[in-house]
């Protein structure tokens, strides 16, 4: 029995600094957002509709410059980032010139560099969990 409250004694420590390593609100909000606009971009790829595809773009495109999203471009996070706004500053090229192939390769760039980030993320909280 002391064994089992000693283990969730422990788990509970665990939890509660993986919390405090864990995305603020306003993160959460900002990576939603984020994620709510490559979502409507990936529709507008699949569905042809180049007025959506522009439009989600640039709303994209402002998160990235927004200070919101400079403020957590620390040294570690800088090359996962260029390569997500070099991808984005593409898929906003070949929106412009309707050009679906490039289009779709740009947003499988940034999609791409999301992916190693949030992976680099994970990674590194597991890191320092053990």
């Amino acid at each position: 029995m002391t064994r089992r409250i000693l283990a969730l004694a422990l788990s509970g420590l665990l939890l509660a600094a993986g919390a405090a390593d864990a995305q603020t609100a306003r993160t959460g909000r900002l990576m939603r957002e984020k994620l709510l606009h490559a979502q409507r971009i990936l529709a507008a790829l699949t569905t042809s509709d180049y007025t959506l595809l522009q439009n989600e773009t640039r709303a994209l495109s402002k998160i990235a410059d927004s200070p919101q999203w400079k403020e957590l471009m620390t040294v570690e996070f800088r090359p996962y980032a260029s390569g997500f706004t070099k991808a984005l500053g593409e898929l906003a090229a070949a929106s412009d010139r309707r050009d679906y192939d490039a289009a779709g390769a740009s947003y499988a760039a940034m999609t791409t560099a999301c992916i190693a980030c949030h992976k680099h993320v994970m990674n590194s909280r597991i890191a320092r969990a053990q």
